[in-house]
């Protein structure tokens, strides 16, 4: 009896399906829409990673979403300027997001933003709070990107901000610190390792205003310096790790 013959059947190949959720809401040309509008792209490009697989087909799901008023005009200003002939060349997806919100900038939101970082001050609040507020004021201002972090003119600003006392402990160190991320580390570390050890003395790192004047140390009766960070009372070995930009906890760098 002869073996019955078997056929293989080549299944068929699937375009894949894009994920309907909420599209993005078109953008108007309202400069303080701008943030949102992004999000929402990016977010919806990311759901439909398998659609939107290269960076074409995402430029040119955001340029349908500019079908009205000034954005529509920058769009075919756009277009125009990648045409060659007939083709059509689109730069690659994060230079066009750049060209895009270059041209939509909030300058107003821009102005402000550096005015409050040259107006910003620790204070009170701990180097990973005050941080957190530096980069996002950063973000506001668009003076930083992915490509282009722009690091001299962020760290003289993020010095100028920080209290002088952990300036000097950062600028102390046998290797300072050359990039804005490193200097937001070794800021949050020392400030992480003094605040610690204020505990260990009994002393509360947080400061209190004196009738808008002066600033003492909640559990301590006479004043001091609230830029101080009482590196005379460590031993010998905290002040070796504070000097090597190392945890007190665990004696590592980095954190």
């Amino acid at each position: 009896m002869d073996n019955p013959t078997i056929a293989f059947v080549q299944p068929r190949s699937r375009e894949p399906k894009e994920l309907r959720i909420n599209l993005p809401k078109p953008f108007n040309g309202n400069r303080s829409n701008l943030n949102r509008f992004i999000q929402d792209c990016a977010v919806y490009l990311k759901i439909n990673r398998n659609v939107y697989d290269d960076d074409n087909k995402k430029i040119a799901f955001v340029l349908s979403l500019l079908d009205s008023g000034e954005p529509a005009m920058w769009k075919e200003q756009f277009v125009k300027s990648a045409m060659d002939g007939d083709e059509i060349d689109f730069p690659m997806y994060e230079e066009f997001l750049q060209l895009f919100k270059s041209a939509f900038k909030d300058v107003d939101q821009v102005n402000e933003a550096m005015n409050d970082l040259g107006r910003l001050q620790q204070g009170n609040k701990t180097a990973e709070e005050h941080t957190t507020t530096f980069r996002l004021l950063v973000g506001k201002a668009g003076i930083s990107s992915a490509t282009n972090p722009n690091h001299r003119v962020l760290i003289d600003l993020y010095q100028k901000s920080l209290k002088p006392k952990l300036v000097e402990r950062i600028m102390s160190m046998e290797r300072i610190p050359e990039t804005i991320e490193e200097w937001c580390e070794k800021a949050i570390l020392f400030d992480n390792n003094w605040r610690r050890l204020m505990t260990t003395l009994g002393r509360n790192p947080r400061f209190n205003q004196n009738n808008g004047q002066n600033r003492t140390y909640q559990n301590s009766s006479h004043t001091k310096d609230p830029n101080a960070m009482d590196i005379d009372a460590m031993s010998p070995e905290h002040q070796k790790l504070m000097k090597e930009g190392k945890c007190f906890n665990c004696e590592k760098p980095g954190h």
